[in-house]
């Protein structure tokens, strides 16, 4: 269904736009203050690591908390499984997207839509180390320049491509969701290129 792919497309979003933006803004921020492309491997190793740890564990939390809090609500309102299905059963010709979207909502304490916490985590985990490498990889392979022009690239045509996808399993122009998400991107690393340029170490 549309709206599992969008479920699982929040946690890739959430962890690959910020692994990916951070280090692009951080290489390129290093990049103007030492030109040392050493240096912008290693840092950005360091945060792609320390950032997807972060991101897993907040969102492990975050979903564990939202999770509680809608099993309290049901237990408060009295609402067993039976009962719900009892209801969804009358709601028959409402529609089958509408009904599969109601069903999500009020067995959510039963069947996290969403996925269980632990799920949410890897997630996120998994798709900020996958962002993270993106602006990451060309230090590996190629010089200087070549590499900072390929970062760049490489981060802009994810980005936008992203954000494509987000409008094909949502809503919107999927050229308006992609360059939204590319220049997001761009504000981060025009930031980080400015802070180290105000930085730069001396020759």
């Amino acid at each position: 269904m549309a709206s599992d792919y969008a479920y699982h497309l929040s946690d890739v979003i959430l962890g690959g736009q910020d692994g990916l933006v951070n280090v692009l803004g951080l290489s390129i921020g290093v990049m103007g203050a030492t030109a040392d492309p050493k240096l912008v491997i290693v840092s950005g190793l360091a945060a792609m690591f320390a950032e997807s740890i972060s991101m897993g564990a907040v969102a492990y939390t975050s979903s564990k908390a939202a999770l509680d809090y809608e099993k309290k609500a049901a237990l408060a309102a009295s609402m067993s499984r039976p009962e719900t299905e009892r209801i969804l059963l009358r709601l028959r010709g409402i529609g089958a997207e509408k009904l599969r979207y109601l069903r999500a909502r009020l067995l959510a304490p039963h069947e996290p839509s969403n996925g269980s916490p632990l799920s949410k985590g890897a997630k996120v985990w998994l798709a900020t180390m996958a962002g993270s490498l993106v602006p990451l990889w060309p230090y590996f392979f190629f010089e200087v320049h070549a590499a900072v022009a390929l970062s760049v690239l490489s981060a802009a045509l994810v980005l936008f491509s992203t954000g494509a996808l987000k409008a094909r399993w949502t809503v919107g122009s999927w050229t308006r969701s992609g360059f939204e998400m590319v220049l997001v991107g761009s504000l981060a690393a025009l930031a980080g290129y400015a802070i180290g340029l105000l930085l730069r170490a001396p020759a």
